[in-house]
């Protein structure tokens, strides 16, 4: 494997552990009532204000200018990432966190079958025994909670899953041809708009005024979402859309470790194997033949 191989393992590997802390900083937002949608605005708000600043700042620095995103990469990015996150919550709110992670983290799944149908990758089986393993270790982090077969809950976690796994699809182009930086300013900027316009219509909107809910709100913005969006982007100049979608499942593996370690939420064995079957599914993808 060569080194840009590596780096691009690294890369993305490094954006799952980030988004993995989302869901701790998340579970504290919801603790002082902030809405979902009021949650996800200022994720994103903050998110843009920091990619923009850095954006700026380096471009100034470099003194060079850096092409603008066709508007059409803007539009695909804002509906595909805005869509995930909003039918990964809708499911949930039907089905339970537990099946609709499982459901929802099975995008790899998508991928693979978008990579198929429209691109060059065909399906192998070191491939597939990394999306069988990936699949079977999510059932298991799942829990024993019993969930509830809501047919709507199912088909929104479905949803959410397709439209994250066409967001990393389409962007495996857009991020060798143009900034990540701006990539990232451009997925920010569109599901900032679009989680204001939802949680003014909801009239859940609020501003908040206690210093901690800032302090979270900073941190999932910054730390669990600009970050990994932009790790993840420049992973893909390196890697297979296939291979980064299942590094990118290691999300609620370390979600759960957080769970474990912070708070203080208990670990089944299935839960470990689980953990350890995921990480089987993610090593065994990298053997998989080099994508020229």
């Amino acid at each position: 494997m060569s080194h840009p191989h590596w780096r691009g393992v690294f890369l993305v590997t490094l954006s799952g552990l980030l988004f993995g802390c989302m869901g701790f900083l998340g579970t504290r937002l919801l603790e002082n009532n902030l809405s979902i949608e009021n949650m996800l605005f200022w994720r994103f708000a903050v998110a843009t204000l920091w990619i923009a600043a850095s954006f700026f700042y380096v471009m100034r620095k470099k003194k060079s200018r850096h092409a603008k995103p066709v508007m059409k990469t803007f539009v695909l990015n804002a509906l595909t990432y805005s869509g995930g996150s909003a039918f990964y919550f809708l499911g949930a709110r039907h089905i339970g966190t537990g099946l609709a992670m499982v459901i929802f983290f099975s995008f790899p799944v998508f991928v693979a079958l978008l990579e198929w149908i429209f691109g060059t990758w065909k399906m192998n089986l070191i491939a597939f025994a990394a999306l069988l393993s990936v699949v079977a270790g999510l059932f298991l982090l799942k829990g024993n909670g019993n969930a509830i077969l809501d047919a709507t809950g199912i088909i929104f976690a479905m949803l959410g899953g397709f439209c994250f796994a066409a967001y990393i699809y389409c962007n495996q182009h857009a991020s060798k041809s143009q900034d990540s930086q701006l990539l990232t300013l451009s997925v920010c900027i569109g599901n900032t708009f679009i989680f204001f316009v939802w949680s003014c219509y909801s009239h859940s909107f609020v501003i908040p005024s206690m210093l901690s809910v800032w302090f979270y709100i900073c941190a999932i913005g910054i730390v669990s979402t600009a970050l990994p969006i932009q790790l993840l982007l420049n992973g893909l100049k390196y890697l297979s859309p296939v291979k980064a979608s299942i590094l990118s499942v290691l999300e609620p593996v370390v979600t759960l470790l957080i769970g474990f370690v912070l708070l203080n939420e208990s670990m089944t064995f299935m839960q470990l194997l689980g953990v350890m079957i995921v990480l089987s599914g993610a090593i065994l993808i990298q053997f998989e033949g080099k994508r020229e």
